[in-house]
């Protein structure tokens, strides 16, 4: 029953084939490292990170993103992921919208959906603490995807934000999403 109401949502918002879920690994995966201060080397990693402010390659984490790190590799191996390092590009267009995170989140194996969100507008920000900067809003009649996971403080949760078919945000909610004012679930 899961995969089939997952599958109901995919149809009126897409979701990356296998290829684009490996992108985005890659590179929420490799943005903890750029924000580390890390040097990359490759063609890829030079083009999309600016290694301008890098300090080495010698760079620490915290335990959080230490498990999503390591959360992400495994997805990428279980995929069976292999990115061209040597190309110059991949193919992301939300890219600017996971950049804009303080703390980024890791994509999810299994999604679920608030089809038709009925509530209130509610804030979605830029990391999860009190204080953070509001990235954008859920406002009523936009559908809302559980497809990341978390290592952060419990009471907040990463969402996708879709208007129609197209991915309009992504960002933290303090407190969840109430499911009872969503039109439907999906997944």
């Amino acid at each position: 029953m899961r995969r089939f109401a997952f599958a109901l949502f995919a149809t009126l918002a897409p979701l990356p084939a296998v290829a684009d879920g490996c992108d985005e690994l890659w590179f929420i995966r490799n943005l903890h490292f750029d924000r580390a201060g890390y040097c990359f080397g490759s063609t890829l990693g030079q083009n999309i990170f600016d290694n301008a402010d890098c300090t080495g390659k010698d760079v620490s984490f915290s335990e959080e993103v230490r498990r999503s790190i390591a959360q992400m590799k495994e997805m990428e191996r279980l995929h069976g992921c292999s990115i061209n390092t040597d190309g110059e590009r991949i193919d992301m267009y939300y890219d600017y919208m996971l950049r804009a995170l303080e703390d980024l989140p890791v994509p999810s194996e299994f999604g679920s959906a608030c089809i038709g969100w009925a509530g209130p507008d509610v804030p979605l920000l830029a990391g999860h603490r009190a204080g953070a900067a509001q990235i954008g809003t859920l406002r009523r009649g936009m559908d809302v995807m559980w497809d990341y996971e978390h290592f952060g403080p419990s009471g907040w949760q990463v969402i996708s934000l879709y208007d129609g078919s197209d991915r309009v945000g992504i960002g933290w909610v303090q407190g969840g999403i109430d499911e009872r004012q969503c039109g439907q679930l999906a997944g």
